[in-house]
């Protein structure tokens, strides 16, 4: 009886020994707690976890890189990961079945994205690196079990989402009811509130964003985009610094402002080329 006793006190031990085993793996030294909670990187994913939340998702958070102009993935792949973006831009890119592309959205740090894993098997369009990106990766079935237990993250991501719908919402009354060069200018100005910098001589769009590329994000050609722009620029709402431009903010709200009409008293032609 005694040595039957004695052998459950050493399972009973050794069981204890296993959990703080399993315990240790999943504490880290200081610095690397540091690094890891870093890796939420302020997404808004994220805001309003507790210090014991945080900790729980980036212990579940890889850190990957990728060079500029890299897919981090592409139309078809398995819907099978979550990013947030912590350094860098990406663009999202759609591409229709005639080859037309048109950018969806240009995200920066602190957004998140591939959030269809949730409807999708797979991926609906490309995410292509602007710049050098740096991101944290939760894999899908990190991301529903995270959705499971913190309520915050639901709150969150149906902020998201309700947010990004409402774009979408947005966009196609823009299309339907708005001339192309009107289009451009709302596109100038939300890139100088996403990704402006302020200048004596006006907001430098830091983006290095080519003709081709603005017009994928209005749904034209880059002919039409370069006769646009060469009109804003007779008109002194945006002009070019290297390969960014410049967009004069008060000037090119106005101009949206009156709906292309009218410019300092005359009559705008841009018409001719939407």
């Amino acid at each position: 009886m005694k040595h039957l006793c004695g052998g459950a006190a050493m399972r009973r031990d050794d069981a204890v020994a296993m959990r703080t085993k399993r315990a240790n793996i999943m504490e880290f030294p200081p610095k690397e707690q540091d690094r890891r909670a870093g890796l939420l990187g302020g997404s808004e994913l994220f805001l309003g976890l507790t210090e014991e939340e945080s900790r729980k998702v980036s212990r579940r958070m890889e850190e990957k890189r990728f060079p500029r102009e890299a897919p981090i993935f592409r139309k078809d792949d398995p819907s099978d990961s979550l990013f947030a973006l912590k350094e860098g831009m990406v663009k999202l890119v759609s591409h229709s079945a005639k080859g037309a592309r048109t950018i969806l959205y240009i995200l920066q740090p602190a957004d998140i994205f591939g959030e269809l894993l949730l409807v999708e098997e797979r991926r609906p369009f490309n995410a292509i690196a602007v710049t050098d990106v740096l991101a944290g990766v939760l894999s899908r079935e990190d991301f529903i079990e995270l959705l499971s237990t913190i309520p915050r993250v639901r709150l969150n991501i149906i902020r998201v989402l309700s947010r990004r719908l409402a774009h979408v919402e947005k966009g196609v009354t823009e299309y339907r009811h708005t001339r192309s060069y009107l289009r451009l200018a709302k596109v100038l100005l939300q890139i100088c509130g996403e990704h402006g910098e302020e200048t004596p001589g006006g907001v430098l769009l830091r983006l290095s964003l080519t003709h081709a590329d603005l017009a994928d994000m209005i749904g034209t050609t880059r002919e039409t985009v370069t006769n646009q722009l060469n009109g804003f620029h007779r008109m002194n709402l945006v002009w070019a610094q290297g390969r960014h431009l410049v967009v004069n903010r008060r000037r090119m709200a106005d101009y949206v402002q009156s709906g292309g009409i009218r410019h300092r008293g005359k009559l705008l032609r841009l018409d001719k080329v939407a």
